[in-house]
């Protein structure tokens, strides 16, 4: 049985521009469990709405533009294939708060909403959420004290070895860039 077919045809390149690469300084991080995902709205892989439980926020990592750099690599399987999705931070900071950051994400997991330098055609892409489907866990973390090109410590969000995401990292959008914004000021402490 096929489970899934192509349905639509692509246009894979613009020939009014490129692609933008990179990443914002932001990345808005949610406690997997405490996002309502039966309230939350994913319509074709776009987030429109997220809801939080009741008292429940995410925190804002704050580091330097394009320090981070997500990715999502097929994981193949026999039957079925699935995403992993990645990740990294990094702290140039060597700080108590820096080190609690760390120690509090050694058995987290977390949705991690990244800001892309793309937008799309109308700012559909600028945000994206990885983990939505089973969450993040931290994957693996070095810290020396060479401190090499000023990384005190550099952590790596992952998919968990069992728990791997259904499709790449779904788009965060609702009807405008301003909109999907003032969405996720209201996500954060």
């Amino acid at each position: 049985m096929d489970l899934s077919q192509i349905t639509a045809g692509l246009v894979a390149v613009s020939a009014s521009r490129n692609a933008i690469a990179g990443t914002g300084s932001k990345v808005c991080l949610l406690s997997y469990s405490d996002i309502n995902k039966s309230s939350s709205v994913v319509t074709n892989n776009v987030i429109s709405s997220i809801i939080m439980n009741a008292t429940k926020k995410g925190y804002i990592f704050e580091t330097l533009d394009n320090s981070y750099d997500p990715s999502s690599d097929l994981a193949k399987g026999t039957y079925y294939s699935d995403f992993d999705h990645k990740v990294p931070l990094r702290i140039f900071s060597k700080t108590q708060a820096g080190k609690a950051f760390v120690e509090s994400l050694k058995l987290a997991r977390v949705v991690a909403i990244v800001e892309n330098k793309e937008l799309g055609a109308n700012g559909e892409i600028k945000y994206e959420a990885y983990g939505w489907d089973a969450g993040l866990e931290l994957m693996a973390m070095k810290s020396s004290t060479a401190m090499a090109d000023k990384v005190v410590y550099e952590l790596e969000l992952g998919s968990g070895a069992k728990s791997k995401e259904t499709s790449l990292p779904k788009s965060v959008f609702i009807t405008s860039v301003t909109a999907t914004e003032t969405m996720l000021a209201g996500l954060v402490a």
